[in-house]
């Protein structure tokens, strides 16, 4: 039972650590008021804005991307779905044009990266580890011992130490909120630090 419980954690905190390390929605606004017609948000690597252009007389898609060509010739990327468009601005890109809190933001963002996706490896080698031998594989049979509970650690830790570095680089004064990838990193990251404290204090009987 020990055992499958925590296949079960390392395996949420696999699959949620992916789906929030891809996520763009670790940022959100505050409050949606003074939002009307438009969805913003950011992720580890860039913010975005969604704005339906049928509000601003746009009638077709070639219309929205003859808005988007004129909105992005000084910087980031914008698609339309119809008369939808989305535009997208890289933190990095900012921070290449002087802007300090874009700086942060991409520094932020990348030690978030980092932190997810080691996190990520961690949670993948220990539920292959956990849940082969479940099915009478013994392909990582050959992984050290020392490696597998350093992996059992390393998923949640490795995911919490990014979640912390993103967080401390964010800019005071902000008016955002944590969104729905930033709480599935860190449901995923106490799948991990749970799995290790139940294989490192509950006995495999109780």
């Amino acid at each position: 039972m020990k055992g499958m419980v925590m296949t079960g954690m390392t395996a949420l905190c696999l699959i949620l650590g992916i789906m929030g390390a891809m996520g763009n929605t670790w940022l959100v606004p505050d409050s949606d008021e003074d939002m009307e017609g438009m969805d913003v948000g950011a992720g580890l690597t860039s913010s975005w804005v969604e704005m339906d252009l049928a509000d601003m007389g746009a009638t077709s898609q070639s219309e929205c991307e003859e808005f988007a060509d004129e909105m992005t010739e000084e910087g980031g990327d914008a698609e339309c779905d119809g008369t939808v468009m989305t535009m997208t601005m890289s933190f990095s890109d900012g921070c290449d044009d002087g802007d300090d809190e874009s700086c942060d933001m991409a520094t932020g963002g990348m030690i978030g990266t980092i932190g997810m996706w080691a996190g990520i490896v961690c949670a993948l080698l220990i539920t292959l580890t956990m849940a082969l031998p479940m099915a009478g594989v013994d392909a990582m049979d050959a992984v050290p011992e020392m490696a597998t509970k350093v992996a059992t650690w390393g998923a949640g830790a490795l995911m919490l130490v990014g979640m912390l570095g993103w967080y401390m680089m964010l800019p005071d004064g902000g008016d955002m909120a944590l969104g729905m990838s930033g709480w599935m990193a860190g449901a995923a990251m106490s799948m991990g630090l749970g799995s290790a404290l139940i294989g490192q204090f509950i006995e495999a009987d109780e």
